[in-house]
């Protein structure tokens, strides 16, 4: 098992970056095709004095910058840096007037309405309490017209759901573990019925835990995903709120000790039920595929 560790205290850390001419040096990196020498860091950068110059230099070297006999390039943290402050999240903010979403909400028949504020999308529905929320730096949004955002944002929060399924933390990039239960009473819905099913993402490094559906944990099985092919449709570029994802209709508990829940895809008038056990995996599929 590999080992690693903690060569500096996060305050420390951080207190590097707090000079623009340090951020200036590694926005020049950034830029850069290839190594840059150090006369020619220091001509790509707005610093004079060769000796301060040096200094901030010598300030990143280890943790965000490293150093060869060619010159100096980024580190990974140092490419992560940058790409943060060109996606936005620690330097712009966003927000726009609420988007009409069609079709309606396939729960309650409801409208539907995508917000974006503070860095997060919310989708909500006027009717019940089905909604979806995520966070999506201002860069995904940039340059695009108005009746892109929602197919944009569904296509960002797939590619979120795709890193939990694989394992890493969206925030810390840990290891994940999946587990299944009954949503817990503050994440359960009013009028949809009760207890529904929940996918939990625990990371073992930060502890953050996103939650989702049953369904949408589900989405890119290949069962559904060959279901909905029989039927003409292709589940990976329809936005995921235009399915169904709570409720007993579209979800439900079948056990609670051993733990069994069931998702229930429909189309044409034929159904797919995949259960799941409370680690997560499919122990079920009907009718089999």
């Amino acid at each position: 098992m590999p080992s690693f560790v903690e060569q500096a205290e996060p305050e420390s850390v951080f207190s590097s970056l707090a000079d623009k001419k340090r951020v200036a040096i590694l926005r020049a990196l950034w830029q850069a095709d290839e190594e840059l020498s150090f006369s020619e860091l220091h001509d790509a950068v707005d610093i004079e004095d060769s000796g301060q110059f040096n200094y901030h230099l010598g300030k990143l070297v280890g943790q965000f910058v490293q150093k060869s006999e060619a010159g100096y390039s980024l580190t990974e943290p140092g490419n992560q840096i940058n790409g943060a402050i060109d996606g936005g999240s620690y330097t712009a903010d966003g927000s726009m007037a609420p988007i009409q979403i069609e079709p309606a909400c396939p729960t309650c028949g409801g409208q539907r309405t995508l917000e974006y504020e503070a860095d997060r999308v919310s989708v909500e529905c006027d009717s019940c309490d089905a909604m979806a929320t995520f966070g999506v730096p201002p860069a995904v949004f940039a340059d695009r017209d108005r009746e892109e955002i929602p197919a944009v944002a569904s296509r960002y929060l797939r590619a979120e759901l795709s890193r939990l399924e694989h394992g890493f933390c969206p925030y810390c990039d840990g290891r994940i573990e999946r587990h299944a239960g009954p949503a817990s009473p503050e994440e359960s819905l009013d009028g949809l019925g009760g207890p529904f099913p929940v996918v939990r993402y625990e990371c073992q490094q930060c502890g953050a835990e996103p939650t989702s559906g049953l369904t949408i944990g589900l989405f890119s099985h290949p069962a559904v995903v060959a279901f909905y092919h029989d039927h003409g449709i292709d589940i990976r570029d329809r936005p995921v709120w235009e399915f169904p994802v709570f409720g007993s209709d579209a979800e439900r508990i079948d056990n609670e000790d051993p733990f069994r829940a069931s998702a229930i895809f429909s189309a044409d008038g034929d159904e797919l039920t995949i259960t799941v056990d409370e680690q997560f995996e499919v122990v079920g599929i009907e009718p089999e595929r």
